[in-house]
């Protein structure tokens, strides 16, 4: 049997590629997170829910990437006005003048992190969220995932982030400043 010659070998490979790139979406469920956001993740992740660390999602597997949600309402010292979310984003040192502003007046910015945890290189990317809360009060929330170093050009890895930005983006956020239920 004679070798397929490369530029057939190049084209399987496109197609494979195109083909895993096209996977179909998975099912999602929908998380009402403490009466302040709404957003939706896979529906096979797991939940666990802290009172200190906010929300956590994973896919029960080894090695899987860690999805977090952190909420902080905060009381302003001025007025807060329904367009104030960029500016008050942009007062993290994390965002640094880079939030821009939402269709529905919030505010989105993003930024990545590599450091080291328990002796593995790991990237961090983060989405930072404000919703202003007139008159007195707005929102901060930060969504992260958390990955291998080593997985940063994984297609499943980079189809998750792509999903993840999308489900970031689509979030609902509650207009009223609410109670954190005991």
């Amino acid at each position: 049997m004679r070798p397929l010659p490369a530029i057939f070998l190049s084209i399987m490979g496109l197609f494979s590629f195109l083909a895993s790139s096209s996977a179909e979406p998975p099912p999602m469920k929908i998380i009402h997170y403490r009466g302040v956001a709404d957003f939706r993740v896979p529906a096979s992740w797991k939940e666990e829910y802290s009172d200190l660390d906010g929300a956590t999602f994973y896919e029960d597997k080894p090695d899987s990437g860690t999805f977090r949600l952190k909420v902080i309402t905060l009381s302003a010292p001025a007025e807060v006005k329904p367009d104030s979310a960029v500016e008050i984003l942009n007062t993290l040192k994390q965002v640094q003048g880079k939030a821009e502003r939402r269709p529905d007046g919030n505010a989105l910015a993003r930024s990545e992190q590599v450091t080291v945890d328990r002796g593995h290189e790991i990237k961090i990317f983060y989405w930072f969220t404000a919703n202003a809360l007139p008159p007195a009060h707005a929102r901060i929330c930060t969504f992260s995932y958390t990955i291998l170093k080593r997985q940063e050009n994984d297609p499943q890895v980079k189809r998750e982030l792509e999903m993840l930005d999308r489900e970031i983006r689509a979030a609902k956020f509650s207009p009223e400043v609410g109670v954190t239920p005991k």
